[in-house]
C-alpha cells in the first residue's frame, strides 16, 4: 500500500483529505509542520507527498527546498489557497511535482497523483546495466537483449547517456523506442530531475503548442490561469517527443528556436524563458522524403541527428525472440494465472518464421492471446494465432480514415484535459479546433468570406461574428 504525506495544519482538510485517500487504499499520515514532515520523511519511507504551502514553522517552498538537500525522489504537489504564478514557478523550479490550488476536486488530485507515479517509477530505476527494454503502458517491464544489433545500441546508450547531446531514435512502430530513450535518461547526468513523454501526433496543433510550451492567463478562452508547459517544467531534465515526425511545421520552430538558443515563450506570452533541456526524439517516419515534400525542416532535422540510433525491426533480430518470448510468457501467465506452466519447443519455431510487421508490441499481444487460449499447462504452437485480425482498408473513402485519425487524437485530448482539470472542456477542445478549420477554410478562400461560408456551412454574418471572436 503506497504511503502519502499529508504535511498541513489546517486539521479539517487533513483529516477529510486522509480518510479520502484512506478510500482509495492508500495509507495517508498527518504532519502538520514542516519540521515535524521532515523528521517523518527521515526516519520513514513515504511515496507521495502533498504540502500546503503555509505551514505554521516553514512555507512549503522551505520544505521543498531541504527535501532537494536531502536528495529525496518522491514527487511532491504543493497545495495553496493562494495561487500565484511566482509561487508556481518557484516550487517546480524547487522540484515540485505539481502544483494544486485549494478548493481542490478530488479526481483532480487522484490524476496529478497517478501521473506522478508513473512519472518517478521511471526516475527511480536506475540499475548499473544497461538494458534494452520493451514496455507497455503502465507495466514495469524490461528484458535484456542478446542480439549483437541490439547489443551495439546497448553499448551507443553507455557512450552517450553522460552527454548532453541531442538523439534521434528511429525504428518501425513496436520496436521499443520510447524505452530506449528511458534507458539514455535512466544513465544520464540527469537521472534526478524529470523525464517527461509527449506524442507529437496524439496531440491536436493547438492543444501541443500549449502542452510544450505553456501559455500565459487569457491567452485564449479556458486559460484561466498561467500554465507551465512541458520545456518548464522539464528545466534540467530530459523530455521525450515521440512521433516528431508528425509535429506540425509551426512548432518545428519553434522547437527548433529552443534546441539553437534554449529560450522559448508561453502562448500569449512575451516574456523569454531559458530552459536546459536535453531532447530525445523518435519516429519512424521517412525525415528525408518529409523534407523533401516539405512537411519537416531541415534544419531541425540536423539539429536532432547529433546522435542517432536506428532500433532494427524483429523481423532482423529472430535472436531476441525466444528470450522475449520467455519474458512475456512469464509475465502474461502471472497475470492470466489459468495454469499455463510451460512452453512447447514447437511454439519458438513458429514464432521465428514470422515476419511480426508489429514487432515487439505484436510479439506481447500474441503471447498474451495464447496464455488466454491454453487450456492445458503447456502452450503449444496450436495456440499461437500469427497476424491477428486483417483488415482491407484499399478500399476505404480517404476522408474517412482522416475523420477517424482526428477522433483518435481528440479523445486523446479530452483524456489529457480530465486529467488536468474538469471545468470548461467542450471550450478548451472544440474552440482551438474550430479556429483551425475558419482560418484553415479562409486562407484557401484568399478570404472570401461568402466562399467560405458556404464551404463551411454557416451563414456569412455567423462567420463574421466568429472571426471578430477568434481576433479578440
Amino acid at each position: 500500500m503506497r504511503k502519502i504525506l499529508i504535511v498541513d495544519d489546517d486539521n479539517i482538510l487533513a483529516n477529510s483529505l486522509r480518510k479520502a485517500l484512506s478510500r482509495l487504499n492508500y495509507d495517508a499520515v498527518i504532519r502538520e509542520g514542516g519540521n515535524d514532515a521532515l523528521s517523518f520523511i527521515k526516519s520513514q519511507e513515504t511515496d507521495f507527498i502533498l504540502l500546503d504551502n503555509k505551514l505554521p514553522d516553514m512555507t512549503g517552498l522551505e520544505v521543498l527546498s531541504h527535501l532537494k538537500e536531502m536528495n529525496v525522489k518522491v514527487p511532491v504537489v504543493i497545495m495553496t489557497a493562494y495561487g500565484t504564478e511566482d509561487t508556481t514557478i518557484e516550487s517546480m523550479k524547487l522540484g515540485a511535482y505539481d502544483y494544486i490550488t485549494k478548493p481542490f476536486d478530488l479526481k483532480e488530485l487522484e490524476g496529478i497523483m497517478e501521473n506522478g507515479f508513473n512519472t518517478y517509477r521511471l526516475m527511480q530505476n536506475t540499475d548499473e546495466t544497461i538494458p534494452c527494454l520493451e514496455r507497455e503502458t503502465h507495466d514495469d517491464q524490461r528484458m535484456i537483449s542478446v542480439s549483437k544489433k541490439m547489443q551495439k545500441i546497448c553499448k551507443m546508450i553507455g557512450q552517450i547517456a553522460e552527454t548532453d547531446l541531442t538523439v534521434l531514435i528511429r525504428g518501425e512502430s513496436g520496436t521499443g523506442k520510447e524505452l530506449i530513450a528511458q534507458s539514455i535518461y535512466q544513465h544520464s547526468l540527469r537521472k534526478d530531475k524529470y523525464f517527461l513523454a509527449v506524442n507529437s501526433a496524439a496531440i491536436p496543433e493547438a492543444l501541443l503548442e500549449s502542452e510544450l510550451l505553456g501559455y500565459e492567463q487569457g491567452a485564449f478562452t479556458g486559460a484561466v490561469k498561467r500554465k507551465i508547459g512541458k520545456f518548464e517544467q522539464c528545466d534540467k531534465g530530459t523530455l521525450f517527443l515521440d512521433e516528431i515526425g508528425d509535429m506540425p511545421l509551426p512548432i518545428q520552430a519553434k522547437l527548433l528556436r529552443v534546441l539553437q538558443h534554449g529560450e522559448f515563450e508561453r502562448v500569449g506570452g512575451t516574456e523569454k524563458i531559458k530552459v536546459d533541456v536535453r531532447i530525445i526524439a523518435a519516429t519512424n517516419k521517412p525525415l528525408e522524403e518529409y523534407i523533401q515534400k516539405g512537411l519537416f525542416r531541415e534544419d531541425l532535422y540536423y539539429r536532432l541527428e547529433a546522435v542517432t540510433i536506428n532500433v532494427p525491426p524483429l523481423r532482423d533480430r529472430t535472436d531476441d525472440i525466444g528470450p522475449l518470448t520467455e519474458y512475456f510468457f512469464k509475465k502474461h501467465s502471472q497475470k492470466i494465472n489459468n495454469g499455463v506452466k510451460n512452453i512447447h519447443n514447437t511454439v519458438f519455431k513458429k514464432l521465428e518464421s514470422y515476419s511480426w510487421p508489429g514487432n515487439i508490441r505484436e510479439l506481447s499481444n500474441t503471447i498474451n492471446r495464447a496464455v488466454a487460449l491454453t487450456k492445458g499447462d503447456i502452450l503449444t504452437d496450436e495456440n499461437i494465432i500469427l497476424g491477428g485480425l486483417k483488415l482491407n482498408t484499399d478500399n476505404i473513402d480517404p476522408s474517412i480514415k482522416l475523420i477517424n485519425e482526428v477522433e483518435n487524437k481528440i479523445k486523446h485530448a479530452v483524456e489529457m484535459e480530465l486529467k488536468l482539470s474538469e471545468h470548461d472542456i467542450m471550450n478548451k477542445i472544440l474552440l482551438p479546433l474550430e479556429k483551425i478549420i475558419i482560418y484553415s477554410v479562409l486562407e484557401k478562400c484568399n478570404w472570401n468570406q461568402v466562399q467560405a461560408a458556404k464551404i463551411l456551412g454557416i451563414s456569412r454574418t455567423t462567420l463574421r461574428e466568429k472571426i471578430k471572436f477568434f481576433k479578440n
